[in-house]
C-alpha cells in the first residue's frame, strides 16, 4: 500500500471518481420487478382444454355447444336451455304441443296418415334439435305401441323396438339419450 501523502491523495481521488461515475442514481422503474416470476403461468383460459393459453377452433367449437341458449316460445317468453341440464317444463310443454298433432295422425286407421304423423314429430324433434344443439328422442303413442322418432337422421329413428308399456319405453329412450347427449320428451 502507498505510504505517500500523494498516493493517499491519488487512491482517495480514484476512489471519489469510480464512486461519483459508477454509482449514479437509478430510477426504480427501471429496476426489475420483485413481485412477479418470469415462468408465471397464463391465466386459465374457459375451454383451453390444451391449456396452451390459446382456444383452438374445435375448442371454440365445443364451447359454443355447450353454451346456454335463450328460446323463445310460442307466447314470445324467452327460456334459457342450458345443455346437460334437464329441459326447463315450459319448453317441454311447448315440444308436447309442436308434437302432439302428429301424435294423433299417427293413432288413426287412415292408410297414410301414421306416417305423417311420424314425420311430424321428426320435424318437430329437428327443429328443437337444432335449436339446442343437441338430439331430441320424442316418445309417442303410434302404430299400437308407443314409439320413438328422434332427430338423429331422416329416419328418425332410435333403434328402439315399440312396446306396449309407456314407462318401459321411457326407461328405454331414456338410457338411449344418455349414450347420445339428448333429451326426452314424451307426448302423452
Amino acid at each position: 500500500m502507498m505510504k505517500t501523502p500523494t498516493g493517499r491523495v491519488a487512491l482517495t481521488a480514484l476512489l471519489t471518481l469510480l464512486l461519483l461515475t459508477g454509482c449514479t442514481a437509478v430510477d426504480a422503474s427501471s429496476l426489475p420487478d420483485t413481485d412477479t416470476t418470469p415462468n408465471a403461468a397464463p391465466a386459465a383460459i374457459e375451454g383451453d382444454t390444451d391449456e396452451d393459453g390459446e382456444l383452438s377452433e374445435f375448442e371454440k367449437q365445443v364451447l359454443a355447444r355447450n353454451a346456454p341458449r335463450d328460446i323463445t316460445l310460442h307466447d314470445g317468453s324467452v327460456i334459457v336451455v342450458t345443455p346437460g341440464e334437464p329441459l326447463p317444463q315450459p319448453v317441454i310443454d311447448q315440444i308436447v304441443a309442436d308434437a302432439a298433432p302428429g301424435a294423433a295422425q299417427a293413432q288413426t286407421d287412415d292408410e297414410f296418415a301414421p306416417m305423417a304423423g311420424m314425420r311430424s314429430i321428426r320435424e318437430v324433434a329437428t327443429s328443437y334439435a337444432n335449436q339446442f344443439d343437441r338430439t331430441v328422442v320424442i316418445v309417442y303413442w303410434g302404430f299400437g305401441a308407443w314409439g320413438t322418432v328422434s332427430s338423429v337422421d331422416e329416419s328418425g329413428g332410435t333403434g328402439l323396438a315399440g312396446s306396449s308399456d309407456l314407462d318401459a319405453m321411457v326407461t328405454a329412450a331414456t338410457d338411449w339419450a344418455g349414450s347420445h347427449d339428448a333429451y326426452v320428451v314424451v307426448v302423452e
